[in-house]
């Protein structure tokens, strides 16, 4: 009975922070109203449990229970809503809203709070406690008084500058503070939320960095030990050998581990070796048990508490390492009292004190992939092993293990990332005694290195074959074709369906002897809400891409992209609609000229392509593209639902006609007297859509064009131009103002950012 009260308990704080999580983060209500909604349902649900359910259920909770397990649940929802970020009165995000030192470059002194690491642009990166702001005006001379001010700011300066600085080190920055931007496209990353969950609420991008304490840095900080772990490993394997057995043995947080290998971990679906969590704790306490085996249990349980308290120091206080590190706390305890413990029990506890320490680490992507794969091997990865009994017994547990993982995570990986990695399994369970030599083998160094670098960097040096073998078959599966598929965004509500469907599977016996129909069910479920709604409706979509113009026009599962744009635009912008969108193979593409090569390998790496159109002579890529087709200066080219038509040779001036017979005309940077010049052409350049870069245009081709909407693609849209346009009753839109702008029949042309949209999930590197 007291087991059932606590299981209860625990679930209900958790329901609690569930219930306002979906209210704010889902649904998009501001905190306080989602807190108070939440309330008001949760009591009175738990009312009427705590009146009907002790009726029915004579051996379960009592009525005073269930009143407990109700006000848990409101005390976990204004948990939540007190600590939800928001920014302080003086909180330095507040000088962007003043006129005297917005839009100038400023001096920010504080504290800096991390060790810098890289960004994807090769900048350094790392936060800073603020505790003084200053103005400068345009000469960069001191605009008034040091102003003093609180909360943490997002720095980036070029990387030999930020590498040096270590945490707690005070310095004084001269740069520019800016606020953080929403998503502009679907599945973008939102940098201002990613701000706002680490308690920030403005950027500053830095110039010089002068630190104010002169002096060798302060002796055996962990940051210190952390930097002389990753330096002797290095040293030992080189790179990227070295990072990447630093990453796999103490997270990838703790070491600058090069992207282009996170990049392909994560589309191997091996992404979870390279995060501190359950599978390094596991390993860790293990061994160390097994060394000690002849100690007496005080001693073996101190030895364990002291190698998690270390091992969290190291990686980092991540919610996913805190889980990890609580439930090897749980084992521990389980051994000093010489009981044992309840796996399931022990997850739910440790899950339950991290929300109540922090209720926000509910949203936490990582922390929910965390919970969920563990929670997978506790209930399925045993049945799964006993079901593979016409295989040998290790290779069997070998095999079960990444199948109980990826199963019950499936609906998450959907929801946040929009694709499944097709051979992960596979590569999963081929890998998995490299990941643990290299895993166990680092830890073995890191030990030896954080007092001996010299003698660590010999320890890791026999690493070097298998890690370099690891890295050989994660590049060669990201090679195979078709690696992964595009799933597209499923909805908050086909994610929890899923998740109830894997439960049904867990708990009911009929389900459990029928699983092929439950899969059948799961994967109409879903894939049958993005196929029906692919099959049956058109859209336009003008991606928010810089100065680059960027098209994607789907009809009924065909499929047009106009431009790659640059490398970054490629990565950032065009590869994450497409995932979102469900797309793995384009119909058609238009490359213009000047596109670079490496953007299109990108782009078909992910989706090839049949038809590649260009108003050059030859291909911007060999490997990917079924066929090619040069566009002729004013010769129509008819593709599915429209034609293409190159104006112009010195210049790529297109014509592309869209659904419904739309007319766009995609101009590219042109002076004054080439417009009207090209204005001269007439009525081949009516169109119902005029979509250029930004630059003023001449009366005369507006006049010549006639078009009712005006995009451009661009940052900034000069005054006196969206005037001209305006006044022609010209609906004007700016990718960078107002996001990507999307055409439907229904709907007509409508900004992203003025609707709700779902949020992408950070991929640790931008900005």
């Amino acid at each position: 009975m007291v087991a059932t009260a606590g299981i209860l308990l625990c679930l209900a704080y958790c329901v609690g922070l569930f219930v306002v999580s979906l209210l704010v983060r889902h649904i998009g209500l501001d905190p306080l109203p989602g807190t108070v909604i939440s309330s008001i349902g949760l009591l009175g649900l738990g009312g009427l449990a705590a009146i009907l359910l002790p009726r029915r259920w004579r051996l379960g909770p009592q009525s005073q229970t269930w009143l407990l397990a109700t006000l848990l649940a409101l005390v976990a929802t204004w948990n939540y809503c007190w600590q939800w970020p928001s920014p302080a009165l003086n909180d330095v995000s507040q000088v962007l809203s003043r006129g005297e030192l917005a839009g100038a470059d400023q001096v920010i002194w504080g504290t800096v709070q991390d060790t810098p690491r890289q960004n994807r642009a090769g900048r350094g990166r790392f936060w800073l406690k603020a505790d003084q702001v200053r103005a400068l005006d345009q000469a960069g001379n001191p605009f008034g008084k040091p102003e003093a001010v609180s909360g943490k700011v997002y720095i980036t300066a070029a990387w030999e500058r930020a590498e040096p600085l270590y945490p707690g080190q005070k310095v004084e920055i001269k740069g520019s503070l800016y606020a953080p931007s929403l998503a502009k496209n679907p599945n973008g990353f939102d940098f201002k939320s990613y701000l706002a969950d680490n308690g920030s609420f403005a950027g500053f991008t830095a110039q010089r960095i002068q630190p104010q304490e002169k002096g060798p840095p302060p002796r055996w900080r962990l940051w210190q030990l952390r930097k002389r772990i990753a330096k002797a490993q290095e040293a030992g394997l080189g790179t990227p050998a070295g990072p990447l057995v630093s990453a796999m043995a103490l997270g990838r947080q703790a070491v600058n581990l090069p992207y282009d290998l996170q990049d392909a971990f994560m589309q191997a679906g091996m992404a979870h070796t390279l995060a501190a969590s359950g599978f390094q704790v596991s390993l860790m306490l293990g061994v160390l048990m097994a060394l000690l085996k002849n100690q007496p249990a005080l001693f073996k349980v101190g030895a364990g508490v002291f190698a998690l308290f270390s091992f969290v120091g190291l990686a980092g206080a991540e919610p996913s390492v805190m889980r990890a590190a609580l439930m090897g706390g749980g084992v521990l305890l389980g051994l000093a009292l010489e009981r044992k413990v309840n796996p399931l029990g022990c997850l739910l506890l440790a899950v339950t004190l991290l929300l109540v320490w922090n209720p926000l680490w509910i949203d936490s992507v990582g922390f929910r992939l965390s919970v969920m794969a563990t929670f997978g091997l506790m209930v399925a990865a045993s049945p799964l092993t006993e079901r593979l009994d016409w295989l040998p017994s290790n290779l069997a547990a070998l095999v079960a293990v990444p199948i109980a993982a990826y199963v019950w995570t499936i609906p998450l990986q959907l929801y946040y990332f929009n694709t499944l990695s097709v051979y992960s399994i596979l590569l999963n369970i081929v890998t998995t005694p490299l990941v643990t030599l290299i895993s166990l083998g680092g830890m073995a160094s890191a030990v030896v290195a954080a007092l001996m670098p010299g003698v660590g960097s010999l320890l890791a040096w026999p690493l070097y074959w298998p890690t370099h073998l690891l890295i050989g078959l994660v590049n060669w599966e990201v090679g195979l074709p078709a690696n992964s598929i595009a799933t597209g965004h499923i909805s908050l509500v086909q994610m929890l369906g899923l998740y109830g469907l894997v439960f049904l599977a867990w708990l009911q016996p009929w389900c459990r002897k029928r699983q092929w129909i439950v899969g059948l069910v799961a994967f109409v479920v879903a894939t049958g809400p993005l196929w029906y709604h692919t099959s049956t409706s058109s859209s336009v979509t003008v991606l928010a891409a810089g100065s680059d113009s960027v098209l994607v026009a789907q009809d009924h599962r065909k499929t047009l992209l106009v431009n790659s744009g640059e490398p970054k635009t490629t990565f950032y912008t065009v590869l994450p609609f497409l995932r979102q969108a469900g797309i793995n193979r384009l119909d058609w593409a238009v490359a213009l000229p000047g596109n670079l090569p490496e953007a299109w390998e990108m782009v078909v790496q992910k989706t090839p392509i049949d038809l590649l159109f260009s108003p050059g002579s030859s291909r911007p890529c060999e490997v990917g593209i079924k066929s090619f087709q040069p566009l002729q200066v004013g010769h129509s080219q008819a593709f599915g639902p429209g034609q293409i038509q190159s104006l112009g040779t010195e210049n790529p001036i297109l014509r592309l006609t869209l659904m419904e017979r739309q007319g766009w005309l995609m101009l590219p940077k042109l002076g004054l007297e080439v417009q009207r010049h090209l204005a001269k052409a007439g009525s081949v350049l009516a169109s119902e859509v005029l979509w250029w870069d930004g630059s003023p245009l001449a009366e005369e081709l507006v006049a010549a064009v006639g078009p009712r909407v005006a995009i451009a693609s661009t940052s900034h849209l000069n005054p006196k131009t969206e005037v001209q346009l305006q006044r022609q009753n010209i609906q004007v839109f700016v990718t960078e103002r107002d996001g990507a702008i999307i055409w439907t029949p229904e709907a007509g042309f409508e900004a992203y950012l003025s609707s709700q949209h779902h949020r992408s999930v950070d991929l640790d590197g931008a900005s």
